[in-house]
């Protein structure tokens, strides 16, 4: 004897992926925002650097030193 499907129940399932995939959308957003900070002080210096045309930096530890004692 087979199991009939019923509407109702496929809209059960239906609500309920909707709602895990919502959950997941939600939790790989704070994920993101989390990975994805950047300091309140560095988005300054990250501004005159902008502004500073032509600035190079070989590597990303050159950079950070420039960050951190030259800005």
């Amino acid at each position: 004897m087979s199991e009939a499907i019923t509407l109702q129940d496929l809209h059960q399932e239906i609500a309920l992926i909707t709602e895990k995939i919502h959950l997941i959308e939600e939790n790989v957003a704070e994920i993101h925002d989390d990975l994805h900070q950047v300091r309140p002080e560095y988005l300054e210096k990250l501004e005159r650097i902008r502004q500073e045309p032509g600035k190079k930096f070989s590597s990303k530890e050159g950079f950070l030193h420039y960050l951190e004692h030259e800005l």
